[in-house]
C-alpha cells in the first residue's frame, strides 16, 4: 500500500484497502489461533483427518482459512482496478519527508534531474524546519563520518 502511488501514480481504494486489511487480520487470527487452541489440547500435527471432538474445530478453521483466501481477491482486485482507475497520487501522498518522495509519482525514467545531496542526519526526519537532501547542487552536504575498524572480543 506504500509503494503503490510511487510505482503507479495511482492510489488504491481506501475502502478496499480497510476490508483487505480487517479480513486478513481476522481471518488470520481464526485459522491459526485455534490451530494453537486444540494443539494445546493434544491434537497432533499433520494427520489426514481430524479426531472428533476437534470437527467443529476444524470445521471453523476450514471455513476461515478460505475466508482468509477469498479476502486476499479484494486485494487482487483493489490492485488491478485502482492502477487502471484509481485516483492520481500526488508527488508525496504521504507528505513523507525522505528523499524518494521528493520527486514525481511514479517516477521518471531517470528519478531525478541531478543526484541530490544529503544534508541531514537520520534522526532529523520529523524536526520542524530540518534539511534532509539539497537539490541542484546549492549549499553544502553533510560530512560523512570516517569509520574504523572494530575489535571483537570473543571469549575463550
Amino acid at each position: 500500500y506504500h509503494w503503490f502511488p510511487k510505482m503507479t501514480g495511482r492510489m488504491y481504494d481506501e475502502r478496499l484497502g480497510r476490508i483487505h486489511f480487517w479480513g486478513t487480520l481476522v481471518g488470520t487470527w481464526m485459522t491459526f489461533i485455534p490451530m494453537h487452541w486444540i494443539g494445546m489440547d493434544g491434537m497432533p500435527r499433520r494427520v489426514a483427518d481430524y479426531a472428533s471432538q476437534y470437527g467443529d474445530w476444524n470445521l471453523l478453521i476450514s471455513v476461515s482459512a478460505f475466508v482468509l483466501g477469498a479476502v486476499q481477491l479484494v486485494f487482487l482486485y483493489n490492485m488491478i482496478v485502482s492502477w487502471r482507475f484509481g485516483p492520481k497520487a500526488g508527488p508525496n501522498p504521504w507528505r513523507a519527508n525522505s528523499i524518494e518522495w521528493q520527486v514525481s509519482s511514479p517516477p521518471p525514467v531517470f528519478n531525478f534531474d541531478e543526484i541530490p545531496r544529503v544534508v541531514g542526519g537520520p534522526y532529523e526526519y520529523g524536526t520542524p524546519g530540518a534539511r534532509h537532501a539539497i537539490m541542484g547542487g546549492e549549499g553544502e552536504g553533510a560530512e560523512v563520518p570516517e569509520t574504523k575498524p572494530s575489535t571483537v572480543t570473543v571469549p575463550s
